[in-house]
């Protein structure tokens, strides 16, 4: 079933985006700010399952997810708001994370 964006949880998302140290360059220049508009940011896409991420109620509880995430695999974690519920989604940094070639 396809999501619906939520008008007032994307206005949500985006007031979160641009707050962070890094919005300049991550809605001007490396464009992963527009991820939140991407249904995968809300359906975990990895297991193909179709089901939602894990949401959290609130941003202290999905930061202090994030930094277990990242301690346990080593790399990092960042948390966003979510424009397809009404919660945070914990979601790799993939701009932070080195290359492996």
């Amino acid at each position: 079933m396809k999501q619906k964006i939520i008008l007032p949880e994307l206005c949500k998302a985006i007031v979160f985006q641009c707050k962070k140290k890094n919005a300049f360059k991550n809605i001007f220049i490396t464009h992963n700010a527009f991820g939140i508009l991407s249904e995968a940011s809300h359906i975990n896409t990895h297991t193909n399952s179709g089901q939602e991420k894990v949401r959290y109620n609130s941003l202290q509880s999905a930061q202090k997810a994030a930094e277990k995430m990242s301690v346990k695999r080593q790399i990092p974690f960042r948390v966003y708001k979510c424009a397809f519920c009404t919660g945070y989604h914990v979601g790799i940094a993939y701009t932070d994370r080195k290359q492996t070639s």
